[in-house]
């Protein structure tokens, strides 16, 4: 049997995955952890990752670490996308995983992401067929992937991350209705432009993957402790996601954590995560989004067990 252990360094997220390969071929989840801890904060005006931010991070893929070696003999991959790949002191926080945490990171461009994304958010959706748009939301970056018989036709890397959005256009919770307003317009425009560059394709599917749209699906479905195979696989329309978004604008910090399915450090981040899922869904024209709970983490598990 041939285990690896993936993590994903991700601007608002970390997140680990074991898997184990069976000799039948087939792969079982032997552990799974994920914790927020917002390294991109700031990177818009800091342009570097911020020492409590790193010491945090630090400390989460510290206890993965140990996690792995309960499991061991194993393959690590750690990838980090757009917080580290932006960052100034990059090598400063690479050297520190290294030492302190006994990791090496591979700090991967936005292509590759889209491709390790892609082939995690396919690997449990074995019936999609037709023409795929897949996006995956991050803290600092978002990606748009085209798929046309599960092969990549077309990606689009953007900066359209929830994180980056909160700092640039939200401060105001309830949410500000000419925050909004601002924030909506900006994504329009932007949204445009990705769908310019697949040359105005409009997708069969629609599937998002990552902690806004697993969230709107736990809230619409209240599931509560998070089980997420209550989660992947399911739909959520626009006038459902309309509905959800909605409420949550109304609601104060306070008020949205009394929802049992909101993951915490995440309250203020729904906002414009969730406003980016429903003007993708706008702009592409469609009135479904099926929500894929498998994305990088799984993505980049699947390549190196792939090679072995």
């Amino acid at each position: 049997m041939s285990r690896v252990a993936s993590i994903d360094i991700g601007t608002n997220t970390v997140r680990l995955l074991i898997l184990e390969a069976r000799p039948n071929g087939s792969l079982k989840e032997i552990s799974q952890s994920r914790a927020i801890t917002r390294l991109g904060k700031g990177m818009d005006t800091t342009k570097k990752l911020l020492d409590d931010r790193m010491d945090e991070t630090i400390l989460v893929l510290t206890k993965f670490r140990n996690e792995c070696r309960k499991f061991e003999p194993l393959t690590i991959i750690a990838v980090a996308t757009s917080a580290v790949r932006e960052a100034g002191n990059q090598k400063e926080f690479v050297l520190r995983v290294k030492k302190e945490a006994d990791l090496e990171i591979e700090v991967i461009p936005w292509e590759k992401e889209a491709d390790l994304m892609v082939k995690g958010v396919l690997w449990q959706l074995p019936n999609i067929k037709n023409d795929v748009l897949a996006f995956d939301i991050g803290g600092g970056s978002t990606e748009f992937i085209l798929a046309r018989g599960r092969e990549i036709v077309s990606s689009v890397g953007t900066q359209l991350g929830a994180v980056r959005l909160t700092e640039k256009f939200i401060s105001h919770h309830p949410v500000d209705l000419n925050e909004y307003k601002a924030l909506e317009n900006y994504l329009r425009g932007e949204l445009k432009l990705v769908k310019e560059k697949f040359l105005g394709f409009s997708p069969e599917v629609l599937i998002g993957t990552a902690g806004t749209v697993t969230t709107l699906a736990a809230i619409d479905g209240g599931v509560n402790p998070y089980d997420s195979e209550k989660i992947h696989g399911v739909s959520l329309t626009f006038k459902r996601v309309e509905e959800l978004l909605e409420d949550l604008r109304n609601r104060s910090l306070a008020g949205r954590m009394v929802i049992k399915a909101m993951e915490k450090g995440r309250e203020d981040l729904i906002i414009a995560g969730g406003a980016l899922v429903l003007e993708t869904m706008r702009i592409f024209e469609c009135d479904l989004l099926v929500v894929s709970e498998y994305g990088l983490r799984e993505g980049a598990a699947l390549e190196i067990l792939n090679k072995e």
